[in-house]
């Protein structure tokens, strides 16, 4: 647990080897079997942060969207630069910790220990249990210090943004008015002068073509690329022979059967919420009850709940399931509604439950009584785990003989043979190229555009497979000569000249629409169809037919009467338009009323988030932040 609470503690002569074993890694670095200066990645205010703890930030990120995410988190990886956000998230937790130290913030030991216990996944039977703390954290490859740190950093910022929220008031008057503006239908009638026609009439000189390429040739710069080979050291491959006896199997289960094997009670339920706000005044809270109380009547002279739910509930989370919540443990659900959701049998439907949310109808589906996994049930299981865990020492070992003799000069494709495990050689390929076989691991593309020519690097970290990269061949990045590009810097060419005559033709149009009266005479007089939107929700900021264009819904509001012309030429993906708003319709006293609670409790969230990223900002905008770009690295945007 706590450092204070700890009974062991290193012996000097522990420290003394310990401290020689760390100034060998500071001085010659890790693997690599060749000198590195170690630098900063950045400094935030005079405080540095290192190469390490980015790399650990980035690995934390990666097991966080791991477990939320699972088989989709690889699509979501590739498509992040978790480095630069996890940087960003310690250059904030350091400006935070600043800012809490300035007023005198602190969070005491007590505290910190209280949050470590309260949490559930360190309980056994609802009681901290401190083998299954360690056991927690070892899964998650944690050391109890770093955990606990950043346990404290997490409730520093979650006291100071508690702080800060507070602050954020918004009136009933403000609400309706934003409410209003999201919630307006429009509807325009518009002209479209598309690009496209424009293009045939586009007629280019040779030396008109290249002289915008001498003037603009950086836009048609190749990037740099590389060429890559690296073996994948597949745990689950290395470890599919592996066989345990049945003596570690028993050994495995009953090391984990309190934790692992063992499931606590679940009910499965399907609930209608009816809600009011967390300060509800009395009228609020009884026409709450009262529309809870109307559904509830339904319910018991026969409707069907997932019906009413779809209809009345509103939990955005469940209504489109029919309310369904899936199956629970105790803990999970606030406790009214934990309360009287298992005293239910399953088929029974309750009376109304309040919680802070609002009034809560609930039907138990299911019930499952705690049970343990016997040792045959859970035999499969612990096979697959101990064969990933094989399989996981077997790839280390492997990977770090393998480094050693690829530093020595030996092959990768001799190795990959010896070891039956695939080698992979990439064509050339830039920083935001996808690359086969690098999905789950974008650290190996990072790592890689790092390396000199022959340079041959292990790729470990996280819950990614260790793997072995040489850098085959680099491409520098250049300006290709006109010749190569003639045909695209043309087609450039042409299209941005297409795009200024849209403009223009419609700048023209626009002219002779003196009033919305003239809007469909000189619509026909141009032979220029008129498109219709409809009525669509300003909020969405995107037209029917057109699609996201977020300045017209922006304009729209701005118009004094109706039928009203937008008074200049909007353009959008190189189109150009000319729009005449037709109506705009406010919601009705009665949908505000409906939705007042909800919507308030929604737009004080978000304006307190907007409050805290505001504060962050300004904290930033004062602080001194440096960054070593070339040790931060660029992954694929």
């Amino acid at each position: 647990m706590l450092t204070l609470m700890r009974k062991h503690a290193y012996s000097w002569t522990i420290r003394v080897i310990l401290g020689l074993i760390l100034l060998v890694f500071v001085f010659w670095g890790i693997g690599t079997g060749r000198f590195t200066q170690v630098r900063p990645v950045a400094t935030v205010n005079g405080q540095t942060v290192t190469a390490d703890e980015l790399t650990q930030e980035a690995d934390r990120l990666r097991r966080q969207l791991q477990q939320v995410y699972g088989p989709a988190a690889a699509t979501i990886l590739k498509a992040s630069n978790l480095r630069q956000q996890a940087l960003e998230r310690i250059i904030e937790n350091r400006l935070i910790a600043g800012e809490a130290a300035r007023i005198g913030l602190v969070i005491s030991n007590e505290a910190l220990r209280q949050t470590i216990e309260a949490t559930r996944v360190f309980q056994v039977g609802g009681q901290f249990d401190f083998q299954t703390y360690q056991e927690v954290l070892r899964s998650n490859d944690l050391m109890p210090d770093e955990f606990e740190n950043s346990t404290r950093v997490q409730l520093t910022s979650d006291v100071l943004r508690a702080m800060v929220e507070k602050a954020v008031i918004i009136s009933d008057d403000e609400a309706r008015r934003e409410y209003d503006r999201r919630n307006q239908k429009l509807s325009l009638d518009y002209l479209e002068l598309a690009s496209g026609k424009f293009v045939p009439e586009i007629k280019l000189t040779d030396q008109q073509v290249e002289d915008y390429y001498k003037k603009n040739g950086e836009a048609f710069r190749e990037p740099e690329r590389i060429m890559i080979k690296f073996i994948d050291y597949d745990p689950a491959l290395l470890g599919e022979k592996f066989t345990p006896s049945d003596k570690e199997i028993e050994a495995y289960y009953k090391h984990y059967d309190k934790t692992t094997y063992t499931h606590p009670e679940q009910a499965r339920a399907r609930h209608i919420l009816i809600s009011f706000p967390e300060n509800a005044t009395a009228k609020e809270k009884a026409e709450a009850k009262a529309r809870a109380e109307m559904v509830l009547s339904q319910l018991k002279h026969g409707a069907d709940f997932a019906k009413l739910a779809e209809q009345y509930s509103d939990d955005p989370g469940s209504k489109q399931n029919g309310g369904d919540l899936g199956f629970f443990s105790r803990g999970q659900m606030v406790k009214p509604f934990e309360d009287a959701a298992f005293k239910l049998t399953p088929g029974q439907i309750s009376d109304l439950v309040e919680s802070r949310f609002g009034y809560h109808i609930i039907k138990l589906e299911a019930l499952k009584s705690a049970s343990t996994d016997t040792l045959a049930q859970a035999r499969p299981n612990i096979i697959e785990a101990l064969r990933r865990k094989a399989g996981t020492d077997i790839a280390r070992d492997q990977m770090r003989e393998d480094l050693a003799a690829a530093l020595n000069g030996a092959d990768l494709d001799k190795i990959a043979v010896k070891r039956g495990l695939k080698l992979v050689q990439t064509p050339f390929f830039a920083a935001g190229d996808t690359v086969a076989g690098t999905e789950h691991n974008p650290d190996i593309v990072t790592t890689a555009f790092k390396l000199d020519k022959g340079d041959v690097r292990a790729v470990t970290g996280g819950k990614s497979d260790p793997v072995l990269v040489k850098l085959i061949d680099r491409r520098a990045s250049y300006i290709p000569p006109f010749a190569d590009v003639r045909d695209k810097v043309r087609a450039k060419l042409t299209q941005l000249q297409a795009e200024i005559a849209a403009r223009e033709a419609a700048e023209k149009v626009l002219k002779r629409i003196k009033t919305a009266a003239d809007f469909n005479a000189v619509a026909a007089a141009g032979n220029l169809r008129i498109y219709s939107t409809g009525p669509f929700d300003r909020a969405s900021q995107t037209l029917p037919g057109i699609g996201e264009f977020p300045e017209v819904t922006e304009a729209a509001g701005s118009i004094p009467t109706l039928p009203g012309l937008i008074g200049r030429v909007l353009q959008n993906k190189g189109n150009s338009y000319i729009f005449l708003l037709l109506s705009r319709v406010a919601p009705s006293q009665d949908d505000w009323n409906k939705a007042a609670p909800r919507f308030k409790e929604q737009l004080l969230e978000t304006r307190r988030s907007e409050a805290w990223q505001a504060f962050l900002d300004s904290l930033k905008e004062r602080a001194k932040i440096l960054v070593d770009t070339k040790q931060l690295g660029e992954q694929p945007a």
